[in-house]
């Protein structure tokens, strides 16, 4: 959703929305907070962190637009403030600041201005704009800065002038919080009015409408989520229409998306191993969305698959991948030998080897050459334990373990994190 600053009489001093997020922010340490209590989106006519080196607004006054600095001192919108050079456009590039201050374009008892577009001082760039000069709210009247208590700030007036809109989507992804100042010289229910639910829209992946990116990332925003099925969106991932996908929100720690299911070998082919009923996860069913992995991971290197196998949380374990190795991959060179992935758990006390007796120290791979499509197996032919997805009739699944766990289990699951 957009964010809409709706018809109100003043927007004061400060306008913070202040959320969790997963992108490097400025602190807004000039109002006394840390990089730990980052904003989406922040709009003020002072400055509110010291990072911050823009414009506080662009402002219009007759056919010409300007940006307006912090007043090098106090940090206020102030007629003291540096401006840019004239524009002939609202949306032209950002204008730098130059010798002149913004009373060197005021003439008192004259000049009005308004605010063709409000910065955004959070470093997310969710600038809001009013392209219509006639909606825009009014900063100065008559040569004088609008205050409140004696601080600079917007007035909105008039039947046209009902809101300034973000230039992006802003998107919060857990608990949030919207702290603003307004007031209302007509009526104080308007103060309430300042910004809509409509910016607000929670990623916690309950719905197709607040998609988040992984069941990890769901874990990270809501840490009391539970296993279940959620949504998750990339515009990598299903044409970037948000697909549901079910999750363990416990093992480890949880958020583990789940990537692969075998409950028969009936079905599999090489080619739908890495997608298979992709519209229907289940940890009961034949199910793949391993050619989408890649983008769930949490990242290029250091991410996390885990296997179990019969009932959850047995037969298997957990390793984390040193090297940047895509669940797809047909090579079966990446092992705990070479370095490139890292056991951390194991669910039993199996015997891990490397000779086809069992679950091997490999991450899977994606093969049409042996027995298995997916294998941690090295070389998938005689013995040929480990395997993930084979179409081989005398197994109900695939080889798991010869010893030290399941032979042949009901079920077999790959997760990623």
């Amino acid at each position: 959703m957009k964010n809409w600053l709706p018809k109100i009489v003043f927007i004061s001093l400060l306008f913070l929305l202040n959320i969790t997020s997963m992108f490097s922010q400025n602190a807004l340490d000039k109002i006394g907070l840390t990089s730990a209590t980052p904003a989406a989106a922040t709009y003020s006519l002072r400055k509110m962190s010291t990072a911050y080196a823009g414009p506080l607004a662009r402002i219009t006054i007759g056919s010409n637009y300007y940006d307006v600095y912090p007043d090098t001192t106090s940090g206020l919108f102030a007629l003291t403030s540096p401006i840019s050079a004239a524009m002939t456009t609202y949306n032209a590039a950002v204008s730098v600041a130059t010798a002149n201050a913004l009373s060197t374009v005021i003439t008192a008892g004259t000049t009005t201005a308004t605010v063709a577009i409000w910065y955004d001082q959070s470093g997310s760039a969710n600038n809001v704009i009013q392209a219509t000069t006639a909606n825009q709210p009014r900063i100065i009247n008559l040569g004088t800065i609008e205050t409140l208590n004696g601080m600079p700030t917007l007035r909105f007036i008039g039947s046209s002038s009902s809101f300034m809109e973000s230039v992006n989507n802003v998107n919060i992804a857990g608990a949030s919080s919207v702290n603003a100042v307004s007031s209302s010289i007509s009526s104080s229910a308007n103060s309430a009015s300042i910004v809509t639910t409509k910016a607000v829209t929670s990623k916690d992946g309950l719905t197709a409408a607040t998609a988040s990116t992984s069941a990890y990332q769901i874990k990270q925003d809501f840490p009391s989520a539970t296993d279940g099925f959620y949504w998750i969106q990339n515009a990598n991932i299903n044409g970037g229409v948000a697909i549901k996908i079910y999750a363990d929100m416990t093992t480890s720690g949880g958020g583990w998306t789940l990537i692969l299911c075998n409950s028969t070998y009936s079905g599999w082919t090489y080619a739908n191993t890495t997608s298979y009923n992709t519209g229907s996860p289940s940890v009961s069913a034949n199910y793949s969305i391993l050619v989408w992995a890649d983008y769930i991971k949490k990242s290029t290197t250091g991410f996390q698959y885990m296997l179990d196998a019969q009932t959850r949380g047995s037969n298997g374990g957990i390793w984390t991948v040193n090297n940047n190795i895509s669940f797809i991959s047909s090579s079966n060179a990446s092992t705990i030998a070479s370095g490139a992935i890292t056991r951390n758990t194991k669910f039993g006390t199996w015997p891990e080897a490397d000779d086809g007796t069992n679950l091997a120290p490999r991450m899977p791979y994606y093969t049409n050459v042996g027995n298995a499509f997916l294998t941690t197996d090295a070389d998938n032919t005689g013995n040929w334990w480990g395997a993930l997805v084979t179409t081989a009739s005398n197994w109900g699944t695939a080889p798991w373990m010869s010893t030290g766990g399941v032979q042949s289990p009901s079920y077999i699951w790959y997760w990623v994190r």
